[in-house]
């Protein structure tokens, strides 16, 4: 059995373990309510804009080139983890989705590359010498849209000058606080469909900003019963929006991932901080034990040094 002192070692280093895990479950907990709330400001911007790109496509037959598909010869892997670690399983499972794109990409002999953003997917890239076009890292916890402009800028440039044909997108997925998903997206080439997920999307299932307790960002279709007159023409119009519906999307990934990692990391905390808890109360019942031994050998010994001397 352990030494008396020894346990009581544990249990001090036990709880300063557990004040450190707590302290930093309730500054994942604000981080991730901070984080949600960046997302959620960019969608009334996302749904005006979306609403005139439909007013826009209904009346040009010109489609920029991010609208057009051709014959994918290359395919782009845009994969998103985090700078920091201590957020459970979240890391892991993107860069496994990834990794597994890339195997799936290697056997069939179909050409990619990788742009990795955060720390975590660049280094395990490294590692794996993977060969990485880019690696974006030191995004902050409330990154803003000027901060994702260099990874989305890069994205749309390498699609325009036919670098790749298509862009996939690996991140996590928010739904909620205690449920996060690793998922696999096509961004590139820009599809209605893939806009109108996106600006829904932005609303997770459940909590405080989801879709049944926000009723300001619905997504509504407008019928359009006047006429609009565009200058310079509805074709250069949608150039410049297309791109920058691009531009927010990857942004909102990027959120969305952040808000995940928080949120996988606050619970991760929490267990930690339970199951510190659980140890406390294991070691504390064996110092317990230990201190009681001690004090029955004490005895025991007295006892059996004045039997001693009375013989």
């Amino acid at each position: 059995m352990s030494s008396v002192k020894h346990i009581k070692q544990r249990i001090k280093s036990v709880r300063s373990i557990s004040q450190i895990t707590k302290a930093m479950e309730a500054v994942s907990a604000t981080k991730m309510r901070r984080s949600q709330a960046f997302a959620l400001g960019a969608r009334p911007y996302a749904v005006a804009a979306f609403q005139m790109l439909e007013n826009l496509l209904a009346r040009t037959p010109e489609l920029p080139p991010l609208l057009l598909g051709r014959p994918v010869k290359r395919s782009l892997l845009l994969v998103i983890a985090s700078d920091k670690g201590l957020a459970g399983a979240f890391n892991s499972a993107v860069l496994k989705k990834a990794e597994a794109r890339v195997e799936e990409q290697t056997k069939s002999g179909a050409p990619y590359a990788v742009i990795a953003v955060g720390k975590k997917a660049r280094d395990r890239f490294s590692r794996r010498r993977v060969p990485m076009e880019q690696s974006f890292v030191g995004f902050g916890d409330y990154t803003e849209l000027r901060d994702t402009l260099p990874v989305a800028n890069s994205v749309i440039q390498g699609f325009l000058e036919e670098k790749w044909d298509e862009v996939i997108a690996v991140y996590t997925n928010f739904k909620s606080t205690l449920k996060q998903e690793a998922i696999i997206k096509k961004i590139l080439p820009v599809t209605r469909e893939g806009i109108e997920e996106m600006v829904t999307a932005i609303l997770p299932e459940r909590g405080r900003y989801s879709a049944e307790k926000t009723t300001n960002y619905k997504l509504q279709t407008i019928n359009y019963r006047y006429e609009y007159k565009f200058e310079p023409s509805p074709a250069e119009i949608l150039n410049v929006l297309v791109p920058q519906l691009l531009r927010v999307h990857i942004h909102h990934i990027i959120l969305e991932s952040n808000a995940s990692e928080h949120s996988a990391r606050m619970v991760a905390m929490k267990n930690a901080s339970e199951n510190a808890k659980e140890l406390i109360g294991e070691l504390s019942l064996l110092y317990n034990k230990s201190r009681q031994a001690g004090i029955t050998r004490e005895l025991t010994e007295i006892t059996a040094g004045r039997e001693a001397l009375e013989v």
